[in-house]
């Protein structure tokens, strides 16, 4: 009974799928929070551009030096006192995703990955 009532109070917080286009241009492809409040969402940008675009959203949203691991292509900022996780990967040839997480005090932020979510979406856009 408890998992059936966890269950569709995910489903009514976290869409699986919610096709979005913003601004002019169609950069979003696909977006989903899993449990965890991790923010999975598919972009119309090559792996190399969303990676670059990722790295610089970051360093200007953290007043410290942000860590990257660029084989990995994983980024760790710190950002409101909340230890923020990026990662990039390819997806398709012009297609990339991008996972955000973020925890803060040992317990997971969900407003915080979403507001860095949207800042990387937006900044992707602007230079798509």
């Amino acid at each position: 009974m408890r998992s059936a009532f966890s269950l569709a109070l995910l489903l009514l917080l976290a869409p699986a799928c919610a096709p979005l286009v913003i601004g002019g241009g169609a950069v979003l492809v696909s977006q989903s929070a899993i449990e965890d409040s991790t923010y999975v969402v598919q972009v119309k940008a090559g792996v190399e551009l969303a990676w670059a675009s990722t790295k610089t959203t970051l360093s200007h949203l953290s007043l410290k030096p942000i860590d990257t691991e660029d084989e990995a292509r994983k980024a760790v900022a710190e950002i409101d006192s909340t230890k923020v996780t990026v990662t990039v990967e390819a997806y398709d040839l012009d297609q990339s995703v991008i996972k955000v997480s973020a925890m803060k005090f040992g317990i997971r932020d969900g407003a915080t990955a979403a507001m860095v979510k949207d800042k990387i979406l937006a900044d992707l856009e602007r230079k798509h």
